[in-house]
């Protein structure tokens, strides 16, 4: 590691030279950690998560339990640190400390170890919590209809990773982890790491089964819309949804067959177009029965035609509804997108370095956990000028805040700065998680 200067000089002021240095003390650049851990405590989120991570440690010699290690990981992730390495400095950090729950908190191997003694058996019990995380903050509610929007998204690998395996059509050696949210919260209820050269749809029943069990078991009445693109293109999905009273809109590729339905559609938009020269839209369907099909299925068309060229989608559905009024439905999952951003960008869900293929299946499984803790805190944000942010401008805002510490023998006192902008947010935010009913953990 590099020598770092113990203090730093500027010069740009005319009468007196600026120093800085780094004995501060107990000084936090991320007080706002503070209202997401409390929302955290009403909650009950990390407590239940630790108990499905069995400790096989001595006890009597164990300096840093589950929980610790979780919420020390889980918040440093919130807070922008998604690496094990950031905690070597990280781990002396007042608040986190705080959050966290103990006042020495782990350090890189520890935190690496721990990330590697997850098994497959907790990887598919913490799976389960994602929608056990959704159901709780929705058990007031009798929903009519929800829409589960199910995507792959690549995670480049650049490492010597289990299963971080070549992808033809990206072209670069990745996983590929397919995710399922429920669209009108915006919360993850399913994740899956894969191997980066699997097809996009498999084991997607398997992804999406128990979460459309859980679902039905909380509301018997609900419908459920399964959407997803092109890769998701499975019989087996198919009956999988048509066997559980499930509806859907599924991307189709274009294919020889199902060009000859539409090629008419194209050749007169096209014409139409070199006359008129504005651009055309035509949405139809009919009826078709692929190769591997056991029935014949509706298939839905949207064929464009402007002056950036010729656009033809496909989508097989088991809905009712005209094209006209089925096509807005099935776009709208491009929303979804907007929710991987998040996840990419704000979470760093594709950070998966570990070696150990389980090991990073946990990793995704905690920016999971993040995200939908953060999805929960801007729900209490409700109000504001927050209150449609996304993950990296609550964390730039509204987490990112100096603070000094100085405890006490009864409190721990965060002193925030005085001329904070976002004060009365963040006073918002805190008396409606205060409001909360504490969970029963």
């Amino acid at each position: 590691m590099t020598d770092c200067p113990t203090q730093l000089t500027f010069d740009f002021l005319p009468r007196k030279q600026v120093v800085a240095d780094f004995s501060g003390g107990a000084i936090t650049s991320d007080a706002g950690l503070l209202p997401i851990r409390e929302l955290d405590q009403r909650l009950g989120w990390t407590v239940r998560i630790a108990r499905v991570l069995s400790d096989g440690r001595q006890q009597s010699k164990v300096e840093h339990g589950s929980l610790t290690l979780l919420r020390q990981r889980l918040f440093g992730l919130i807070a922008g640190y998604e690496d094990a390495n950031d905690h070597t400095r990280l781990r002396h950090d007042p608040i986190l400390q705080a959050v966290a729950g103990k006042d020495t908190l782990a350090s890189q191997p520890t935190l690496s170890r721990f990330e590697n003694s997850v098994t497959a058996r907790h990887i598919a019990q913490l799976n389960r919590f994602l929608v056990e995380q959704f159901l709780q903050r929705h058990r007031s509610q009798r929903p009519r209809r929800m829409i589960l929007d199910i995507d792959p998204t690549d995670d480049p690998c650049h490492g010597h990773q289990q299963l971080a395996l070549f992808n033809g059509f990206y072209d670069q050696y990745m996983y590929l982890p397919s995710l399922v949210f429920e669209r009108a919260s915006g919360m993850l209820l399913g994740v899956r790491l894969q191997a980066g050269n699997v097809h996009p749809a498999r084991r997607a029943v398997q992804l999406l089964q128990p979460i459309v069990r859980r679902l039905r078991k909380a509301w018997p009445k609900v419908k459920i819309l399964i959407r997803g693109d092109a890769g998701f293109a499975d019989p087996k999905l198919y009956r999988f949804c048509e066997g559980n009273d499930l509806d859907y809109l599924l991307g189709l590729p274009a294919t020889g067959p199902l060009k000859e339905h539409t090629d008419w559609a194209v050749t007169w938009l096209k014409e139409r177009f070199e006359r008129e020269g504005t651009s055309l839209r035509w949405d139809g369907g009919f009826e078709h029965q692929g190769g591997t099909w056991d029935h014949p299925r509706r298939v839905l068309y949207k064929v464009e035609v402007n002056a950036e060229g010729t656009n033809r989608r496909l989508v097989v559905t088991n809905c009712r509804g005209t094209p006209r009024e089925l096509w807005p439905v099935y776009e709208d999952r491009g929303t979804a997108e907007t929710f991987i951003d998040e996840l990419k960008n704000g979470l760093a869900m594709d950070r998966l370095s570990c070696e150990r293929f389980v090991a990073n299946a946990f990793r995704l499984l905690l920016a999971a956990f993040a995200y939908n803790l953060l999805r929960t805190y801007r729900q209490m944000l409700a109000g504001t000028e927050l209150e449609h942010a996304s993950v990296q401008t609550i964390r730039s805002r509204l987490i990112k805040i100096g603070a000094r510490v100085v405890p006490t023998v009864r409190r721990l006192w965060v002193h925030l700065c005085s001329a904070f902008p976002l004060r009365d947010v963040l006073m918002r935010a805190w008396r409606a998680i205060r409001a909360l009913p504490a969970a029963f953990t």
